[in-house]
Protein backbone atom coordinates (compact mmCIF):
# COMPACT_ATOMS: atom_id res chain seq x y z
CA UNK A 1 0.00 0.00 0.00
CA UNK A 2 1.14 3.59 -0.86
CA UNK A 3 2.08 5.68 2.21
CA UNK A 4 3.00 9.38 2.78
CA UNK A 5 7.06 9.86 2.12
CA UNK A 6 7.22 6.54 0.48
CA UNK A 7 8.52 8.37 -2.62
CA UNK A 8 10.82 10.65 -0.76
CA UNK A 9 14.37 9.35 -1.02
CA UNK A 10 15.63 7.64 2.32
CA UNK A 11 19.61 7.28 3.25
CA UNK A 12 21.15 5.17 5.97
CA UNK A 13 23.43 7.00 8.13
CA UNK A 14 25.76 6.35 10.84
CA UNK A 15 22.94 6.81 13.21
CA UNK A 16 20.95 4.67 11.38
CA UNK A 17 20.56 1.79 13.56
CA UNK A 18 20.02 3.81 16.89
CA UNK A 19 16.96 5.25 15.25
CA UNK A 20 15.44 1.96 14.08
CA UNK A 21 14.19 1.27 17.97
CA UNK A 22 11.99 3.95 16.94
CA UNK A 23 10.33 1.53 14.26
CA UNK A 24 11.31 -1.83 15.31
CA UNK A 25 10.38 -1.45 19.31
CA UNK A 26 6.56 -0.98 18.50
CA UNK A 27 6.21 -3.71 16.03
CA UNK A 28 7.98 -6.13 18.45
CA UNK A 29 6.02 -5.61 21.29
CA UNK A 30 2.61 -5.73 19.09
CA UNK A 31 4.24 -8.99 17.80
CA UNK A 32 4.59 -10.44 21.48
CA UNK A 33 0.59 -9.29 22.92
CA UNK A 34 -0.54 -11.23 19.53
CA UNK A 35 1.54 -14.51 20.81
CA UNK A 36 -0.48 -13.93 24.34
CA UNK A 37 -3.76 -13.51 22.25
CA UNK A 38 -3.27 -16.72 20.30
CA UNK A 39 -2.37 -18.72 23.53
CA UNK A 40 1.15 -19.40 21.41
CA UNK A 41 4.47 -18.77 23.13
CA UNK A 42 7.77 -17.79 20.59
CA UNK A 43 9.95 -19.70 22.20
CA UNK A 44 8.07 -22.70 22.49
CA UNK A 45 7.42 -22.56 18.67
CA UNK A 46 11.25 -21.41 17.78
CA UNK A 47 12.20 -25.14 19.86
CA UNK A 48 10.19 -27.20 17.11
CA UNK A 49 10.28 -25.05 13.90
CA UNK A 50 12.66 -22.35 13.13
CA UNK A 51 15.04 -25.02 12.50
CA UNK A 52 13.05 -27.60 10.83
CA UNK A 53 14.23 -27.35 7.26
CA UNK A 54 10.81 -26.75 4.84
CA UNK A 55 9.80 -30.20 3.27
CA UNK A 56 8.59 -29.73 0.55
CA UNK A 57 9.84 -26.44 0.40
CA UNK A 58 7.89 -23.57 -1.20
CA UNK A 59 8.56 -20.19 -3.39
CA UNK A 60 6.09 -17.25 -3.99
CA UNK A 61 5.78 -14.47 -6.29
CA UNK A 62 3.69 -11.72 -5.42
CA UNK A 63 2.97 -8.85 -7.97
CA UNK A 64 1.31 -5.80 -6.63
CA UNK A 65 0.47 -1.80 -7.39
CA UNK A 66 -0.80 1.16 -5.76
CA UNK A 67 -1.38 4.64 -6.18
CA UNK A 68 -2.16 7.85 -3.33
CA UNK A 69 -3.33 11.26 -3.71
CA UNK A 70 -4.03 13.84 -1.44
CA UNK A 71 -4.47 17.75 -1.66
CA UNK A 72 -0.60 17.93 -1.76
CA UNK A 73 0.97 15.40 -3.71
CA UNK A 74 0.65 11.64 -4.77
CA UNK A 75 2.13 8.57 -5.47
CA UNK A 76 2.46 5.63 -7.57
CA UNK A 77 4.20 2.54 -7.38
CA UNK A 78 4.53 -0.82 -8.60
CA UNK A 79 6.82 -4.06 -7.92
CA UNK A 80 7.24 -7.32 -7.03
CA UNK A 81 8.43 -9.82 -3.92
CA UNK A 82 9.89 -13.14 -3.86
CA UNK A 83 9.78 -15.39 -1.22
CA UNK A 84 11.89 -18.92 -0.97
CA UNK A 85 11.28 -20.96 2.29
CA UNK A 86 14.44 -21.79 4.44
CA UNK A 87 12.81 -23.87 7.91
CA UNK A 88 8.86 -23.88 8.62
CA UNK A 89 9.39 -20.59 10.16
CA UNK A 90 12.04 -18.61 8.02
CA UNK A 91 12.02 -17.50 4.58
CA UNK A 92 14.46 -15.18 2.28
CA UNK A 93 12.37 -12.63 0.73
CA UNK A 94 13.88 -10.04 -2.06
CA UNK A 95 11.68 -7.43 -3.07
CA UNK A 96 11.66 -4.43 -6.08
CA UNK A 97 9.61 -1.80 -6.82
CA UNK A 98 9.39 1.41 -8.33
CA UNK A 99 8.38 4.81 -7.22
CA UNK A 100 7.12 7.88 -8.58
CA UNK A 101 5.93 11.00 -6.90
CA UNK A 102 3.58 13.73 -8.59
CA UNK A 103 3.29 17.50 -7.10
CA UNK A 104 0.83 20.19 -7.71
CA UNK A 105 -1.51 22.50 -6.01
CA UNK A 106 -4.37 21.69 -6.62
CA UNK A 107 -3.44 18.31 -7.45
CA UNK A 108 -4.90 15.99 -10.32
CA UNK A 109 -5.38 12.47 -10.36
CA UNK A 110 -1.67 10.88 -9.49
CA UNK A 111 -2.86 7.76 -11.86
CA UNK A 112 -3.18 10.05 -15.10
CA UNK A 113 0.45 11.27 -15.25
CA UNK A 114 -0.54 13.02 -18.72
CA UNK A 115 -3.20 15.65 -17.48
CA UNK A 116 -0.64 18.45 -16.57
CA UNK A 117 1.63 16.98 -13.91
CA UNK A 118 5.15 15.91 -14.26
CA UNK A 119 6.62 13.21 -11.53
CA UNK A 120 9.49 14.98 -9.82
CA UNK A 121 10.82 11.57 -8.80
CA UNK A 122 11.22 8.63 -10.52
CA UNK A 123 13.50 5.89 -8.74
CA UNK A 124 13.53 2.14 -8.16
CA UNK A 125 13.93 0.43 -4.32
CA UNK A 126 15.65 -2.88 -3.76
CA UNK A 127 15.17 -4.96 -0.69
CA UNK A 128 15.86 -8.26 1.09
CA UNK A 129 15.27 -9.65 4.18
CA UNK A 130 13.63 -12.05 6.18
CA UNK A 131 10.31 -13.36 6.96
CA UNK A 132 9.56 -14.47 10.33
CA UNK A 133 6.82 -16.63 10.94
CA UNK A 134 6.35 -17.24 14.56
CA UNK A 135 3.05 -18.00 15.25
CA UNK A 136 0.43 -19.53 12.98
CA UNK A 137 -0.98 -16.52 10.50
CA UNK A 138 1.84 -14.33 11.77
CA UNK A 139 4.61 -12.98 9.42
CA UNK A 140 7.38 -10.39 10.39
CA UNK A 141 9.22 -8.99 7.82
CA UNK A 142 12.58 -7.34 8.54
CA UNK A 143 13.90 -5.94 5.37
CA UNK A 144 16.80 -3.65 4.26
CA UNK A 145 18.34 -2.29 0.71
CA UNK A 146 18.68 0.38 -1.01
CA UNK A 147 17.31 3.13 -4.23
CA UNK A 148 18.16 3.29 -7.66
CA UNK A 149 17.69 5.97 -10.49
CA UNK A 150 17.24 9.43 -8.92
CA UNK A 151 17.39 8.22 -5.41
CA UNK A 152 20.68 6.55 -4.42
CA UNK A 153 19.37 5.57 -0.93
CA UNK A 154 19.46 3.08 1.57
CA UNK A 155 16.21 2.10 3.60
CA UNK A 156 15.44 0.22 7.02
CA UNK A 157 11.96 -1.79 6.82
CA UNK A 158 10.06 -3.93 8.98
CA UNK A 159 6.23 -5.69 8.78
CA UNK A 160 4.17 -7.24 10.94
CA UNK A 161 0.86 -8.90 9.71
CA UNK A 162 -1.31 -11.48 11.96
CA UNK A 163 -4.72 -13.38 12.61
CA UNK A 164 -5.91 -13.24 15.78
CA UNK A 165 -9.30 -15.04 16.43
CA UNK A 166 -9.09 -17.30 13.82
CA UNK A 167 -11.51 -19.76 14.99
CA UNK A 168 -14.25 -17.20 14.94
CA UNK A 169 -16.79 -15.90 12.32
CA UNK A 170 -15.00 -12.62 11.92
CA UNK A 171 -11.41 -13.09 12.31
CA UNK A 172 -9.21 -9.87 12.36
CA UNK A 173 -6.20 -9.09 10.76
CA UNK A 174 -3.94 -6.31 12.80
CA UNK A 175 -1.23 -5.64 10.44
CA UNK A 176 2.23 -2.45 11.01
CA UNK A 177 4.94 -1.18 9.02
CA UNK A 178 7.99 0.89 10.13
CA UNK A 179 10.46 2.44 7.80
CA UNK A 180 13.02 4.67 8.60
CA UNK A 181 15.41 6.57 6.66
CA UNK A 182 18.57 9.30 7.73
CA UNK A 183 18.33 11.52 4.96
CA UNK A 184 15.49 13.15 5.31
CA UNK A 185 15.44 12.17 9.07
CA UNK A 186 11.32 11.17 8.48
CA UNK A 187 10.06 7.74 10.55
CA UNK A 188 6.98 6.23 9.66
CA UNK A 189 4.45 3.89 11.68
CA UNK A 190 1.56 2.96 9.57
CA UNK A 191 -1.22 0.59 11.14
CA UNK A 192 -4.36 -0.76 9.85
CA UNK A 193 -7.36 -3.27 11.77
CA UNK A 194 -9.79 -5.24 9.92
CA UNK A 195 -12.09 -7.99 9.80
CA UNK A 196 -13.92 -10.84 7.75
CA UNK A 197 -16.94 -9.13 6.97
CA UNK A 198 -18.52 -11.75 4.99
CA UNK A 199 -16.63 -14.83 3.67
CA UNK A 200 -17.80 -17.37 0.75
CA UNK A 201 -15.72 -19.95 -1.27
CA UNK A 202 -15.53 -16.98 -4.04
CA UNK A 203 -14.42 -14.15 -1.77
CA UNK A 204 -13.86 -12.65 1.20
CA UNK A 205 -14.86 -8.61 2.08
CA UNK A 206 -12.84 -6.82 4.89
CA UNK A 207 -13.07 -3.96 6.26
CA UNK A 208 -11.57 -1.77 9.08
CA UNK A 209 -9.61 1.33 9.85
CA UNK A 210 -5.83 2.59 9.13
CA UNK A 211 -3.72 5.23 9.27
CA UNK A 212 -0.01 6.21 9.70
CA UNK A 213 1.83 8.53 11.90
CA UNK A 214 5.38 10.58 10.59
CA UNK A 215 7.66 12.39 12.11
CA UNK A 216 11.24 13.98 11.93
CA UNK A 217 12.80 15.86 9.37
CA UNK A 218 11.41 18.38 7.31
CA UNK A 219 7.73 17.42 9.35
CA UNK A 220 7.51 19.62 12.04
CA UNK A 221 5.70 17.73 15.15
CA UNK A 222 4.10 14.39 14.81
CA UNK A 223 1.57 14.17 11.51
CA UNK A 224 -0.61 11.90 10.77
CA UNK A 225 -3.77 10.35 9.00
CA UNK A 226 -6.11 8.34 8.98
CA UNK A 227 -9.58 7.34 7.69
CA UNK A 228 -12.03 3.52 7.00
CA UNK A 229 -10.69 0.90 4.64
CA UNK A 230 -12.50 -2.01 2.31
CA UNK A 231 -10.80 -5.06 0.98
CA UNK A 232 -11.88 -8.37 -0.89
CA UNK A 233 -9.67 -10.83 -1.10
CA UNK A 234 -10.41 -13.65 -4.14
CA UNK A 235 -8.52 -17.08 -2.52
CA UNK A 236 -8.96 -19.08 -6.06
CA UNK A 237 -6.84 -16.47 -7.77
CA UNK A 238 -5.19 -15.16 -5.11
CA UNK A 239 -6.08 -11.86 -5.57
CA UNK A 240 -6.52 -8.56 -3.36
CA UNK A 241 -7.90 -5.93 -3.37
CA UNK A 242 -7.95 -2.76 -0.79
CA UNK A 243 -9.00 1.03 -0.63
CA UNK A 244 -8.90 3.66 2.10
CA UNK A 245 -10.02 7.08 2.01
CA UNK A 246 -9.49 9.47 5.05
CA UNK A 247 -8.22 13.03 6.26
CA UNK A 248 -5.27 14.18 8.07
CA UNK A 249 -2.32 16.44 7.83
CA UNK A 250 -2.11 16.21 4.37
CA UNK A 251 -5.98 16.83 4.29
CA UNK A 252 -8.21 14.84 1.97
CA UNK A 253 -6.68 11.89 0.86
CA UNK A 254 -7.33 8.33 -1.02
CA UNK A 255 -5.15 5.29 -1.57
CA UNK A 256 -5.30 2.20 -3.49
CA UNK A 257 -3.50 -1.16 -3.77
CA UNK A 258 -3.88 -4.82 -5.59
CA UNK A 259 -1.52 -7.77 -5.69
CA UNK A 260 -1.51 -11.03 -7.33
CA UNK A 261 0.07 -13.93 -5.98
CA UNK A 262 1.93 -17.18 -7.34
CA UNK A 263 3.33 -20.08 -5.54
CA UNK A 264 5.07 -23.04 -6.25
CA UNK A 265 5.77 -26.40 -4.14
CA UNK A 266 9.41 -27.57 -4.67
Amino acid sequence: MARPFDGVPLKLSRTTMFETRKVLMPILMLFLLIGRANGQSAPAQAAGSFFQLATPGQLTLTLFGGGYMSDQYGTTQAGFQFEQSVTTSVGLVGRAMGYELYVGNPFGNPLAPRSGHRSRLNFGRFQGGLDIKPFDGTNLFILGGGDAGDSHAGVFESDLSSWVLMRSSHPINLAMSGVWGSENQVWITEMDLRTILYSSEQYLLLVGAGGAIYAGGFVHGVEGQGGPNLGIYFPGWRIGIDAQTGYGSARQYGELSIFKQFAWTE
